[in-house]
């Protein structure tokens, strides 16, 4: 059941184009779209009937839910193309969330056929529009093809784009960078400082891997100096975001500290939890 979506698309796409969009009729639609939705149990056709006519007056948001529908089969069949064809309307309108949300459809195959280009094209859309998650993206996956053993020589390519979403403050990019520069992923060369670096950015923003990572650098004295109580308190983090690694480092290290310094690390690490609530 389609609703006949390539028409509402098309007068959708007529609206935007002449600048036609009756903001307080639209609200007031979709307003009551969110309540039919919001019934026990929902009203998913009624809904489905507004958000199509908001999106005819020119609203993103109520295409960005059609799409949703026909994605999850929310009052209407599961069609993956449909709802790729209403995501497509919200990107090209500049929702660049959207841009990448097509991106990762059409490299997962599992949702729309795989077109590798074609995705590319989608994350390159939201890149050249300046949006950060969409550098993180795709370099993310360079990277696994460089971990798969293809497309090596794009790592820089894939560095350059996390450098960039990192100086934005996307804080996802650290962990990328972390990886590559002390596995030395695509034969990148490892940079135990930097790999110290990126792994504390990321180890900061609560990523347990790397908390156990920087853990064993504190212990080993890899791009850091040497520190016992340091290694032990990202370890504990770690072992508490049920990293291996950091349950592993947590246990021997507690069992070689006195009492004294297992209650400075309990301590410390309550209160690094608590202030991140």
């Amino acid at each position: 059941m389609t609703y006949g979506i390539r028409t509402c698309l098309l007068v959708v796409f007529l609206v935007l184009a002449t600048g036609v969009l009756a903001t307080e009729s639209v609200d007031r639609i979709e307003a009551r779209a969110q309540q039919l939705m919001s019934l026990d149990p929902p009203d998913w056709q009624g809904a489905y009937e507004h958000f199509e006519q908001a999106a005819t007056l020119g609203s993103l948001s109520a295409a960005s839910y059609l799409g949703w529908m026909y994605e999850h089969g929310h009052g209407v069949e599961v069609d993956h193309e449909a709802a790729a064809d209403w995501y497509r309307l919200v990107a090209e309108g500049g929702a660049h969330d959207y841009a990448v949300k097509l991106g990762w459809m059409y490299m997962g195959g599992s949702q729309l056929k795989a077109d590798r280009a074609l995705a590319e094209q989608w994350f390159g859309r939201a890149i050249d529009a300046g949006y950060l998650p969409a550098h993180v993206a795709l370099a993310s996956v360079i990277v696994a093809d460089a971990l798969g053993g293809t497309g090596a020589e794009r790592v820089n390519e894939a560095r350059a784009l996390l450098e960039t979403a990192l100086e934005g403050e996307v804080a996802l990019a650290a962990f990328f960078l972390a990886r590559i520069h002390v596995e030395g992923i695509g034969g990148h060369p490892t940079d135990a400082a930097l790999g110290a670096k990126y792994t504390r950015i990321s180890a900061e923003n609560g990523q347990a891997l790397m908390q156990g990572w920087l853990a064993r650098m504190y212990l080993e004295g890899k791009g850091v100096e040497p520190d016992r109580m340091e290694a032990a308190f990202w370890a504990a983090l770690a072992a508490s975001g049920g990293d291996p690694l950091g349950r592993q480092l947590h246990a021997a290290l507690i069992e070689s500290m006195s009492d004294e310094e297992r209650q400075l690390v309990m301590t410390r690490t309550m209160r690094w939890a608590l202030e991140r609530r």
